[in-house]
């Protein structure tokens, strides 16, 4: 019994390390509400953000959820808020004049990567290495604004920012589907996980072995 307890922390262990080799997407998101410069999305408010969430999936529209902050993003939970996002209301304060930041990886594949962001109003999208893909930083109805990146070397997950701003009245809306890339050679960090449950499963066995023919 004792084994099979071992053989299985032992095999958990490179289940692990597997499951940790790739994972993308929207990790963090910051607004600041009462924006002056909320005309333009390569201009991020000064001082701290008036709250922090957790963007989950960018498919945002102010006709379905109401032109409020919280109804805007789908009613997440915000952490770190300031005493004016409070005294606004929280969730329930006015979307105008809202700067929203967006950070994540985003996936690519080796060569041309094609995607298309929608937005009313304006939106600026960098990738680390790749810098501005995606610059319509001023107000616009709403429009589908496709990018390309160029991908010359291996795939993988690379990390994005995501401003957008809504300054204009309403509707509101922002829709951008981030890709996932599964590298195909783990990191250093990953194979030495992996190669430490290997190395304990041949032990455990090597012993068992041995104990069986003392037997």
């Amino acid at each position: 019994m004792k084994m099979r307890s071992s053989f299985a922390a032992a095999a958990a262990v490179v289940a692990l390390a597997a499951a940790g080799v790739s994972h993308a997407g929207a990790t963090a998101g910051s607004l600041w509400i009462n924006d002056p410069t909320s005309t333009d999305a390569s201009i991020v408010p000064a001082g701290p953000a008036d709250a922090t969430f957790n963007p989950g999936v960018i498919n945002y529209d102010s006709n379905v959820g109401g032109y409020t902050v919280g109804g805007f993003l789908n009613n997440p939970t915000f952490s770190n808020e300031s005493a004016a996002f409070v005294l606004a209301g929280a969730g329930a304060a006015p979307l105008n004049n809202t700067f929203v930041q967006i950070t994540g990886t985003l996936g690519l594949n080796s060569g041309n990567n094609s995607f298309v962001v929608g937005h009313d109003d304006g939106v600026v999208l960098t990738v680390a290495g790749f810098g501005t893909v995606v610059n319509q930083a001023g107000p616009t109805a709403f429009t589908n604004t496709p990018f390309n990146v160029f991908n010359p070397g291996a795939p993988g997950n690379f990390a994005f920012t995501l401003n957008y701003t809504e300054c204009c009245g309403p509707p509101a809306e922002l829709l951008f589907t981030v890709n996932n890339v599964s590298p195909g050679v783990p990191e250093p960090a990953t194979w030495s996980l992996m190669l430490l449950g290997v190395g304990g499963i041949g032990g455990l066995m090597r012993r068992q072995t041995r104990r069986t023919a003392t037997a």
